[in-house]
Parts: structure tokens; C-alpha cells; sequence
């Protein structure tokens, strides 16, 4: 359990640095990167969930009930792979396939001006 304490840290730090990197690469064109952005704050998603979880866990621990604490460690571990994952993504200065394939729909969208598939009900 302790070392989930640590990783949430580390998740915290290393999801920190990738930011500034990428405001620092985009500046005010960070607005525009809805791909980078949607990483970011899925990482802050979990970041938000593992401090959650640890606190919910810790306060149950300290009333003398252990049972939360495999939930924790459980929910932060994932977490935690998540986020050094959503890192790297972030890291990596190429598109995915599946960033590509969900610009190319919003472009798409935009050309269209507008949601793209027709109603069925219609």
C-alpha cells in the first residue's frame, strides 16, 4: 500500500514535467492539441482518483479497518500504468493511428460543418 503512496508521486511529478513540456513545445497553441490535452487530463483524472482512493483508504486503516486498502492498491496500481502510459504517449513525438483516425473525423466533422452521421430516425 505504501509504495502506491510513492508511485502517486511519482504518477503526480512525471505527469507535472510532460505538461510543461508541452506548453512549453505548443505555447498558446496548446489549445488547439486536443489530442495532448486529452491526455493530460485523463492523467489528472486518475491522479485525482488515486489521492481519492489513498485518503478514503488511509482514514478506514487508521479506524482499524483494513478491508479498503487491497482496493487501493489494486485501483492504484492500474492507475498508476495508466498515467506512465498517457506519459509516454505524451512523450512521443509521433501520432497514433488512432490519434489520426479521431483528427481526421473531427476534420471531417468541421468540413461538414457538423456532426457527421445523418439521423436514422429521420
Amino acid at each position: 500500500y505504501q509504495r502506491r503512496v510513492v508511485e502517486a508521486v511519482v504518477s503526480t511529478q512525471s505527469t507535472g514535467v510532460a505538461t510543461a513540456e508541452q506548453v512549453i513545445k505548443h505555447k498558446k497553441g496548446i489549445i488547439e492539441q486536443q489530442v495532448v490535452l486529452n491526455r493530460i487530463a485523463d492523467s489528472a483524472i486518475l491522479l485525482q482518483s488515486m489521492a481519492a482512493v489513498i485518503s478514503r483508504a488511509n482514514l478506514a486503516a487508521e479506524k482499524g479497518d483494513v478491508s479498503e486498502l487491497a482496493l487501493a492498491n489494486a485501483w492504484c496500481g492500474e492507475s498508476h500504468q495508466r498515467i506512465i502510459q498517457l506519459v509516454a504517449d505524451l512523450q512521443n513525438p509521433h501520432l497514433t493511428k488512432v490519434d489520426q483516425a479521431t483528427l481526421d473525423v473531427g476534420k471531417m466533422s468541421l468540413d461538414s460543418n457538423g456532426y457527421l452521421a445523418k439521423s436514422p430516425v429521420s
